[in-house]
């Protein structure tokens, strides 16, 4: 067996193009690290705030569509106008789309303000499980209001308090934990008829907001253009839409991650190929000698492997760790996400060590295959 310390003096010999080789594989591992963890990050972040709430899209109109509808603020810092309510029915009926929702969202001085339809349990600003004492609305509630948690603990409420908004007076019923990361949060929420009455004009029958499932999320693309064709002035909101008015992330699907780091994988076993049989040609002599006193072909084949395998560990190494902290820097913004999953970290140290099997396979076999007569013969 060749020692491995054969193999780190032949190194030290040519440290130039050692660490060259080990850069390559470093560059390798940290692309695929840092690009892998940013784009399944980004997918985590961007779909995180509409999961809460059992949504694929949310459609608003950015253009008016009834003539005395004022603008209402939802999310975002978007204003959207009310539409007629008996939409939902035409919207419900679009291909590919689950459930449509409908929404009245108003906000006035610092007050966030929502009527929705407590009937629907799967997708809703605010699901039952988000009360965490008291209890949910039912769909004859007239006067009973859901409030934020915070907020209730900021004002002094507490389940019975009343409360008023515009035209509405309402009595608390139940209390709501409502996550940050909800795209919808609000502090105030009542049965939709209640709530368009109590909005300052005549509402009746007007919501500004649906929220819109999909049985099937890769057709979110081609349900909003839908949306987009049939009704002007819609304006559909995807997840991706929401992260990339909010997030300074890098945008990028996983596969093209994956696509990206193989071909720096591939110029680099290219390189790895070219600096290797520059190698070989060097120590063509040396080879000789090494057959001459009765090392066999495996043997040579098996010292080019062992220091490409110790070039490619320690590449793998540092490229992990660059990796991690790239990650970390373009994700530290984030929350709720996994800044370094082991199983890309070990992607990226496999696919650095095939990089390096590959590039090593063609050098050896022409090391190999040198007769010690015509190796001797170059000294």
């Amino acid at each position: 067996m060749i020692p491995y310390s054969y193999a780190l003096k032949e190194m030290r010999r040519r440290k130039h193009r050692t660490i060259v080789n080990v850069i390559g594989f470093i560059i390798v591992v940290a692309t695929l690290v840092t690009l892998v963890s940013t784009a399944r990050a980004w997918d985590t972040s961007t779909s995180q705030p509409l999961k809460q709430i059992g949504t694929d899209l949310i459609l608003i109109y950015s253009a008016p569509v009834v003539p005395s509808g004022t603008g209402c603020f939802i999310a975002n810092h978007l204003f959207s106008f009310p539409f007629e309510q008996s939409s939902m029915t035409e919207i419900q009926q679009v291909e590919g789309i689950k459930n449509a929702v409908p929404i009245l969202m108003h906000r006035m001085g610092a007050v966030v303000f929502v009527g929705f339809d407590p009937e629907e349990k799967e997708t809703n600003a605010i699901l039952p499980n988000n009360i965490v004492e008291g209890r949910y609305l039912t769909s004859e509630d007239t006067n009973a209001a859901i409030v934020d948690y915070e907020y209730a603990k900021l004002n002094n409420l507490t389940i019975g308090s009343p409360i008023n908004y515009i035209k509405g007076k309402f009595q608390i019923v139940g209390l709501a934990n409502i996550d940050a990361a909800n795209i919808l949060k609000s502090h105030i929420y009542v049965n939709l008829p209640a709530g368009q009455n109590a909005l300052p004009e005549n509402n009746t029958g007007l919501v500004n907001v649906a929220l819109i499932s999909v049985y099937d999320p890769r057709d979110v693309p081609k349900v909003s253009q839908e949306l987009i064709d049939k009704w002007a002035g819609a304006t559909p909101i995807a997840a991706t839409d929401l992260a990339a008015s909010t997030s300074n992330v890098l945008k990028i699907n996983e596969q093209t991650a994956w696509n990206i780091s193989i071909i720096v994988a591939v110029v680099t076993v290219l390189f790895t190929i070219r600096t290797q049989v520059s190698t070989v040609s060097e120590r063509t002599h040396e080879i000789g000698i090494l057959k001459a006193i009765g090392w066999s072909k495996s043997n040579i084949v098996n010292q080019i492997f062992i220091e490409s395998a110790i070039q490619t560990g320690v590449g793998g190494l540092i490229g992990c760790i660059i990796g991690v902290g790239l990650t970390w820097y373009l994700l530290g913004s984030m929350s709720g996400v996994t800044i370094a999953d082991p199983l890309i970290l070990a992607a990226g140290f496999l696919l650095a060590l095939i990089s390096g099997i590959v590039a090593s396979a063609y050098p050896a076999w022409k090391a190999a295959k040198l007769s010690p007569t015509e190796a001797l013969r170059a000294i």
